[in-house]
């Protein structure tokens, strides 16, 4: 019986890899970039007053740098999940293989959100890794790792899953969405960047970027690893009220959301046409 809901849930985490591996190129020429973005980005965070008086100087501090890549890398997992689970199920409706998700006795979100979510796991642990290959050598880079910090990790993991199921719905009913799907992620970045004290932002925004799927995260994990908040303080910025409830919530609103967009699809005859 165990058999049953194992087996489909392997080939869809094998697909998945596979179909990481193809892009491996891509993520080979993307990766300098994201070291680079580190690297130049660093000094002119919270130096607005010296940017606008002409007296910026170009330093890397240990510690703005190692709070920037614990608000980078869940952004790299977020748009692994969201951005590859897109490509990969417009790959498959235009080869005609979509209908294989239907084919195990388990709900068709699970066994289409399995197949992405581990590729891109491993994809982000190769991300973090040339990183820090590539920042280590012009910054110390101080972040000590501790296990309440799984927390917040696996609560960004459910998000990112609910968020790539809304598209992944999206996707089944009208194919073409990439732009819609590149502006969810710029907004998730900058909403984000509001929960680490970096950068100065407006109370509106701070108060908006609670319902964005990533910023209590992030901002949970910089409690976690820089202060000595607990992860389980119920409020503010990275509350886990917030998190929680965010996390959860994008998770079943994405599970709504694929199934009513799969629902769509089948009464159209439109499933697997692109």
């Amino acid at each position: 019986m165990t058999s049953r809901f194992l087996i489909p849930i392997g080939n869809e985490v094998r697909k998945g890899l596979r179909f990481a591996w193809s892009e491996r190129l891509q993520i080979l020429i993307e990766l300098p970039m994201f070291g680079v973005f580190i690297l130049l980005l660093g000094p002119l965070l919270g130096a607005g007053g010296n940017i606008v008086s002409g007296q910026v100087e170009w330093t890397l501090e240990s510690e703005t740098t190692s709070i920037m890549l614990v608000w980078f890398l869940p952004f790299v997992f977020f748009y692994m999940q969201v951005v590859k689970m897109f490509w990969r199920l417009l790959a498959e409706i235009q080869s005609g293989t979509i209908e294989q998700v239907y084919l195990s006795p388990l709900p068709s979100w699970l066994v289409v959100a399995a197949g992405r979510v581990v590729a891109a796991l491993i994809e982000t642990a190769f991300v973090a890794a040339g990183t820090f290959v590539i920042v280590a050598p012009f910054v110390d880079v101080h972040i000590v790792w501790n296990t309440a910090a799984l927390i917040p990790a696996l609560l960004i993991m459910l998000a990112a899953i609910g968020v790539s199921l809304i598209i992944a719905g999206a996707t089944l009913v009208w194919k073409r969405i990439q732009l819609v799907n590149d502006f969810v992620l710029t907004m998730v970045m900058l909403f984000s960047a509001s929960a680490i004290p970096l950068i100065v932002v407006p109370g509106w925004w701070a108060t908006v970027g609670h319902f964005f799927p990533l910023t209590d995260g992030v901002g949970s994990l910089y409690r976690t690893l820089f202060t000595d908040q607990s992860v389980t303080d119920p409020w503010g910025q990275g509350g886990f009220v917030w998190l929680m409830t965010v996390s959860l919530g994008y998770l079943a609103a994405g599970i709504a959301a694929f199934g009513l967009g799969e629902r769509i699809a089948k009464r159209r005859g439109t499933l697997g046409r692109y």
